[in-house]
């Protein structure tokens, strides 16, 4: 089955985050805007840069609460969790179903409306309203038709907003999940600590430094906006301007392809939008992309920071690792080596802004 095919009839919400995780990038970082190509211009021609030095800057502070170190510890207990699938038994809520369905309108089929040997998990995946309800209560092998209607102004595809719709649905299996129970024995056996409280104590430590990573993160990036907030543009280079251009229009595309979809069916069915529309929204957002790009080079040539061979191969190996991908999963699995793909998305430059927006940290007033 398609992935097209399986999410028509799904939420329209999870549909478009699955495109803007695909298209602004395949695994990690992005934190401040993707780059695709250096610029090497007289950057003096083309911005005026902005206060950099002096800016207030707070170092956030964080903590971790009893309820989330808790949430931690159930997502690790979850994450030792086993599952066999049986032939018989009741669909119950937090069961993952393998089925099959046909959807017919009026006695007729329609594109994405069916599928075979889907995996559908009960209370997490999102079908129209009434779908994975239906499901519920019903037995392995069971061969039933819910009868339902597509939501008012159906975002995943307007033609069948509002329209009644018949699913022959086959449950062909289930999968039971067993989750160990917390107590010494699982810590023991799970991890490297010896009692309850050196554990949890560990798992407090661990995300009091995320939450950190993150909420610094996320300060330096609100810093560096006041930066591009106050830095002027005083003409875009326009061989720069059209290569974005092209270059968002082209990541798009891709996706349409991907889906095998027309462009004007999927500017219409995911993006809820059509051809002139999409060209404005894009051009102003390639507009984004150049300014960041000039100030960030223009802020980098005045300071002197360049980034060298060595440190990119280890931020890339660090990218590799946060993802999950060792360089030969990664390209097995996207058909390219990560250093060809980082050399057509733009990460060495998204590692010069990194280290020019640490510079920016260190001029700052930190209170």
């Amino acid at each position: 089955m398609s992935k097209k095919k399986k999410i028509i009839i799904g939420s329209s919400l999870g549909v478009a985050a699955i495109i803007i995780i695909a298209l602004l990038m395949v695994f990690v970082f992005d934190t401040f805007g993707m780059f695709t190509s250096e610029y090497k211009l007289n950057y003096d021609k083309y911005v005026t840069i902005g206060k950099y030095k002096g800016l207030d800057y707070t170092k956030p502070k964080v903590i971790a609460t009893k309820k989330e170190v808790k949430a931690e510890i159930q997502n690790f207990i979850k994450s030792k969790s086993t599952t066999k699938e049986v032939k018989g038994g009741t669909v119950k809520k937090g069961d993952t179903v393998s089925i099959s369905y046909e959807g017919r309108i009026n006695g007729k089929t329609f594109e994405g409306g069916s599928a075979k040997n889907t995996n559908i998990t009960i209370g997490q995946t999102s079908m129209i309203d009434g779908f994975v309800d239906g499901l519920i209560g019903k037995k392995v092998g069971d061969k039933f038709t819910l009868h339902l209607r597509f939501p008012k102004n159906y975002a995943n595809n307007k033609d069948l907003s509002g329209k009644k719709v018949d699913f022959a649905i086959t449950i062909h299996s289930k999968q039971e999940t067993t989750t160990p129970k917390y107590n010494l024995d699982f810590i023991k056996k799970n991890t490297q600590y010896k009692t309850v409280a050196a554990y949890e104590d560990s798992v407090k430590k661990s995300l009091l430094e995320k939450k950190q990573t993150q909420a610094e993160s996320s300060a330096k990036k609100a810093l560096w906006e006041k930066v591009i907030a106050s830095s002027k543009v005083k003409k875009y280079p326009q061989q720069q301007l059209e290569f974005e251009q092209k270059q968002i229009v082209a990541r798009y595309k891709k996706m349409a392809k991907n889906y095998n979809m027309s462009w004007a069916k999927f500017l219409k069915t995911y993006m809820n939008t059509d051809e002139k529309k999409f060209k404005k929204q894009s051009d102003e957002y390639a507009k984004t992309v150049v300014k960041q790009k000039l100030v960030t080079y223009a802020v980098a040539k005045k300071e002197g920071i360049k980034v060298s061979d060595k440190e990119f191969n280890d931020y890339l190996a660090k990218l590799l690792k946060q993802a999950g991908f060792t360089k030969e999963s990664f390209k097995k699995q996207y058909k390219q080596s990560v250093e060809k793909y980082a050399e057509e998305n733009g990460f060495r430059t998204n590692l010069l802004l990194e280290k020019v927006n640490e510079k920016v940290v260190k001029y700052a007033k930190v209170s």
